[in-house]
């Protein structure tokens, strides 16, 4: 190669890792306003939390600007706008409603899971990675946020960076896997970059949660599994038993019971999905020897970290009877009169199925039909979360008739193009296992699911006709109107 085309490909590869002047422009407007904040603020490891600021927001613009290059779509230009925004949008939740609620002595709402979480975590550290201080059914999330405290220091700034960075992988290997699954180009494929702004991940990635890793494990185990068998990207059987590996571990660290929708899914895809060369048969084996080293080594991890027994056969038997749930057995649990959450708990394997749908379309419309958002923000958990959970809510009504016309269209075309199933066996096989296990309508349990949903309304939006969202939608606003008239009357005792 001579010296001028060297120099030529140097320049073009400078130029393709370029950021453009409005990128530019939010970025130093970021870090000029976030550093000074969060040194003014912050007592402890402020200089740390700058730096990490500082990494995170120019790390994840090369990483969106690499997916824009390697997916060969100008339009993914807006990835790299979304992060800065959502970087922004991070900053200003963290000190308007998270932040004022971490000091016990002053939050009188104190108890909420990601606040003990938060202290937890340091106590942890503090008790020489003894877990023995304090229960939990799974250790695994205190570990994960004791680990980022001890390394880079004990501040609410910190925690919220990297959930949103990792919240950013996850997005742009759904943008990836998305793009491989639809195949042609089309001028609102970037409309998928969406999933980096959606309410309820914003503020569950401030907080130091769960959800939102989890959602990110589950999306790379499942979706790098389908990527393999359905052939859209030359992806090694090496590859998805290292990324489904530690993405496992992990899981069953952090909520082992997720495991259980794991496996189903891997199952399924395997009977549906095209798989690669190779036998049927051997692609069985190996994923049975998976599923039962999955299954087996999930609660010895989750018992060595200190976390409570986790058994199979129980887990089961608490989701088809509501009697030995917590949902019941709880003195905590208290029930407003004519609740239709109570009025759907199943008592035995047939009623668990009846009532698994109407149950399912709860979890998504919770806390609809409650429109009211609070209007003091500052200070309470319930006030920022009910807003941004109401955000989420509305946006499920509008792209569920999205979700079910390219679910409809998977089935019709399974034979030529099983692709798509991919993101449809993830989202709705893990979205029932959570529906399933929890009585309560908990609505940051969704979140563990939100990006694949997302993905799957993108490929109705993008790939189905007009006619087909037009009478899914029909279907699906009438179910709601059905459902909202019964609501109403049971509810409120009209009859």
């Amino acid at each position: 190669m001579s010296l001028d085309s060297t120099r030529s490909v140097h320049c073009q590869e400078g130029r393709s890792l370029a950021l453009s002047i409005g990128q530019m422009t939010l970025l130093f407007l970021l870090l000029g306003l976030g550093s000074p904040l969060i040194l003014a603020t912050i007592e402890h490891a402020s200089f740390n939390a700058v730096l990490l600021l500082v990494f995170v927001s120019i790390s994840g613009l090369l990483l969106c600007r690499n997916t824009q290059i390697r997916l060969n779509d100008p339009s993914l230009k807006i990835l790299g706008y979304f992060w800065l925004i959502k970087l922004g949008i991070t900053l200003f939740l963290l000190y308007a409603g998270w932040i004022p609620l971490l000091d016990p002595a002053t939050n009188t709402t104190w108890g909420y899971d990601p606040m003990r979480y938060y202290v937890q975590a340091q106590e942890l550290i503090d008790n020489n990675w003894s877990p023995a201080f304090i229960s939990l059914n799974y250790m695994g999330i205190l570990y994960y946020y004791g680990a980022i405290f001890r390394v880079l220091g004990h501040n609410p700034v910190i925690p919220a960076l990297i959930n949103t960075f990792v919240t950013l992988i996850a997005t742009l290997y759904l943008v990836k896997v998305g793009y491989e699954i639809k195949g042609q180009r089309g001028p609102r494929d970037w409309t998928l970059a969406f999933a980096l702004l959606l309410p309820e991940m914003l503020w569950f990635d401030v907080m130091t949660s769960r959800e939102t890793l989890l959602a990110a494990l589950l999306l790379f185990v499942m979706l790098t599994t389908g990527r393999y068998l359905a052939r859209t990207a030359k992806v090694s059987l090496t590859k998805v038993l290292i990324i489904g590996g530690l993405s496992v571990l992990a899981i069953a660290a952090v909520r082992t019971s997720m495991l259980l929708p794991v496996t189903a899914s891997i199952a399924l895809m395997v009977l549906i999905v095209k798989p690669q060369r190779g036998s049927r048969v051997a692609q069985r084996t190996i994923l049975a020897v998976a599923a039962v080293a999955i299954l087996i080594a999930g609660p010895v991890i989750n018992r060595y970290l200190g976390g409570n027994d986790f058994k199979i056969d129980e887990t089961l038997q608490t989701m088809i009877s509501a009697s030995k749930n917590i949902a019941l057995t709880s003195a905590d649990m208290q029930w407003s009169e004519n609740s239709i959450g109570l009025l759907l708990m199943p008592e035995g394997l047939l009623q668990s199925i009846l009532f698994l749908p109407p149950r399912m379309v709860l979890y998504l419309l919770a806390p609809l039909p409650n429109v009211l958002a609070p209007f003091e923000l500052a200070g309470k958990s319930v006030d920022w979360q009910i807003l941004l959970t109401l955000l989420s809510s509305v946006i499920n009504v509008l792209a569920i008739p999205y979700v079910l016309a390219s679910f409809v269209q998977s089935i019709k075309t399974r034979k030529t193009n099983a692709a798509p199933f991919v993101f449809h066996i993830s989202y709705w096989v893990t979205f029932m296992a959570i529906v399933g296990g929890n009585f309560v309508i908990h609505e940051r349990y969704r979140i563990m699911v939100t990006l694949l949903l997302w993905g799957c309304a993108w490929l109705g939006a993008r790939t189905c006709s007009k006619k087909s969202i037009i009478e899914l939608s029909l279907f699906w606003y009438g179910l709601l109107a059905a459902g909202g008239a019964f609501y109403f009357v049971y509810k409120f005792g009209l009859v």
